[in-house]
């Protein structure tokens, strides 16, 4: 992650122009405060947890273990998503993880905020269960 610490940064810095967030672990975790969520969902706003990779930005956060998380009762139209798995953490609580198996990320072009639209768009009228 060293060659791409000034890449975290700035990105960052950026992300927080238009989100309430917090950074943990020295940039491993970054929690998005208050994540409006589109309509249909059992809440109005959520957090959203989200693990950076080593080699961010060359590999986006959700694929593999480098998951992006949801609280884990987080419910649309009252149902589970289908691509939402439960995971319980006993330093980080009950979330749920969306199983992202492909992500279309270009590290030339996108930076967090695009995954935040990425995030927005699979949670806009998802599949459930």
């Amino acid at each position: 992650m060293a060659q791409y610490v000034d890449r975290l940064i700035e990105d960052l810095e950026i992300l927080s122009l238009g989100y309430d967030i917090s950074v943990e672990d020295n940039g491993e975790r970054i929690i998005i405060h208050n994540f409006k969520l589109p309509p249909g969902y059992n809440y109005n706003t959520t957090e959203v947890l989200i693990m950076i990779p080593d080699d961010y930005p060359v590999k986006p956060p959700g694929i593999g273990s480098d998951r992006i998380y949801l609280p884990a009762d987080l419910r649309f139209h009252g149902k589970k998503l289908d691509e939402f798995r439960d995971h319980h953490d006993p330093d980080l609580g009950d979330w749920g993880w969306f199983c992202f198996e492909n992500i279309d990320w270009d590290m030339t072009r996108d930076d967090l905020n695009s995954l935040m639209e990425i995030i927005r768009t699979n949670l806009t009228n998802p599949p459930t269960q």
